[in-house]
């Protein structure tokens, strides 16, 4: 069997089982990549160690917080680099597979296709979702089921006239991507253990068990991802190409000032004014208001089509650590707006507490990767 093959199989399981031992998490952005490893001591999920590396400075002229687009090899450099610097001890690890290189989507089929048939009736039936031939991606999918109000799940989620339907959760990732990754992780000499596309770590390390829909708005580099979830099931996914790079590059064009130093103040100040950049404020909202209207227009679609209300918007990804960020989110949702904070699921020391639940946001994706091996 190929590499990719073995890639392709272990992608095709969302769900992990409990791994013993420590668990490395590895999320490789366009910007950093974030590592966390932990371990499971007495039922409970222990932080090891954790740490970011910006990417820019394996670019030539790259600077910190600049969205990239490295070789296989020079991301297994920087992959390197970080487990060196980070002292990690654990020789398994979960890797995370990027959404913006999936095509996620909600098919819906007659309920009374027996389960031993979808392996034909998807990739069929999934054709008109994806636009590139089938070869050139896997397939993975997953039956929604319906919670019933007596608590039993059924596979019957809708009807459609008078024909009963079931909701597959389908995602197709590129065989391209599944082969870079493949390269870096044999460069690095690592063990590819298990894979898991990022937006199921975010649910993982976000959310509890929120008993009404949520809306995650990760806030990567280059892009955004908006998923609504109920139940722990993605319900609808959309991707909005801007992310917290653009905010940085508006900033540097409008003051006519370097990418690493707009980028310094925009850390350093986010939404708050101050007197030496008054009108950095408003740059950076001129960037979020197209985020958070396509959010809003997200959250009315599926308002109005189920007949739920959002009842909490979950801010994680580098770009929700941006000061102020909730404050001005609070003015365009009607929900209730909550900052990630997936440390809390993790024991660490106490005195990290307030650096861990600062940064939790841009460690959400690896977080939720390690706890996918180490969860009950």
């Amino acid at each position: 069997m190929s590499l990719l093959d073995s890639i392709k199989r272990a992608v095709s399981s969302l769900v992990g089982g409990k791994t013993p031992g420590a668990i490395i998490g590895i999320d490789i952005g366009t910007s950093a990549i974030k590592i966390v490893q932990m371990s499971r001591q007495d039922g409970r999920a222990v932080l090891d160690t954790y740490g970011a590396l910006a990417l820019g400075q394996y670019e030539e002229g790259g600077v910190v917080g600049q969205v990239t687009n490295l070789s296989a090899a020079k991301l297994a450099l920087a992959l390197k680099d970080i487990l060196r610097e980070t002292n990690v001890t654990s020789q398994t690890v979960v890797l995370g597979i990027p959404s913006v290189s999936c095509i996620i989507f909600i098919l819906p089929l007659p309920a009374t296709i027996e389960e031993r048939d979808l392996p034909t009736v998807i990739p069929n039936e999934s054709k008109k979702f994806i636009p590139i031939p089938l070869e050139d991606v896997s397939l993975d999918w997953y039956i929604i089921p319906r919670r019933e109000e007596s608590g039993v799940e059924s596979r019957m989620v809708h009807e459609s006239g008078d024909e009963a339907k079931i909701s597959v959760l389908v995602v197709a990732t590129l065989n391209e991507t599944l082969a870079k990754y493949a390269d870096v992780m044999k460069e690095s000499q690592l063990a590819m253990n298990a894979l898991e596309i990022e937006v199921f770590s975010n649910i993982r390390s976000c959310m509890t068990r929120e008993l009404f829909p949520v809306m995650i708005i990760d806030l990567g580099a280059s892009k955004t991802k908006l998923s609504i979830v109920e139940h722990g099931i993605i319900e609808t996914f959309r991707l909005e190409n801007r992310g917290a790079n653009d905010s940085t590059l508006a900033i540097s064009h409008a003051l006519q000032l370097p990418f690493a130093k707009a980028e310094e103040i925009k850390k350093e100040y986010g939404l708050i004014p101050t007197p030496e950049h008054p009108q950095v404020p408003d740059i950076i909202k001129a960037q979020l208001i197209t985020i958070f209207q396509e959010a809003s227009s997200t959250i009315l679609a599926y308002e109005k089509r189920y007949n739920k209300n959002i009842g909490e918007i979950i801010l994680t990804g580098g770009g929700a650590m941006l000061h102020g960020i909730k404050e001005y989110a609070k003015e365009h949702f009607s929900a209730d707006i909550t900052i990630a904070d997936p440390f809390s699921k993790v024991e660490a020391p106490q005195f990290l507490s307030g650096v861990l639940k600062a940064t939790g946001p841009e460690f959400s994706i690896a977080i939720g990767l390690a706890l996918k091996d180490l969860s009950q």
